[in-house]
């Protein structure tokens, strides 16, 4: 996965906790806990929440 919107939506259509989204993202994409809160923010502005 090269995107991580792409991640962040697939943990989140798995019920997820947004504390493991998280984790992952960082995880996965080797970004700090600020990067991947971003990409999360990122997520829900296109999603509307």
């Amino acid at each position: 996965m090269d995107d991580p919107l792409d991640l962040i939506r697939d943990l989140f259509s798995q019920d997820c906790s947004i504390e493991t989204v998280l984790h992952m993202v960082m995880a996965h994409f080797d970004l700090s806990e600020e990067e991947a809160q971003a990409k999360i923010a990122e997520y829900f502005d296109i999603v509307g929440w």
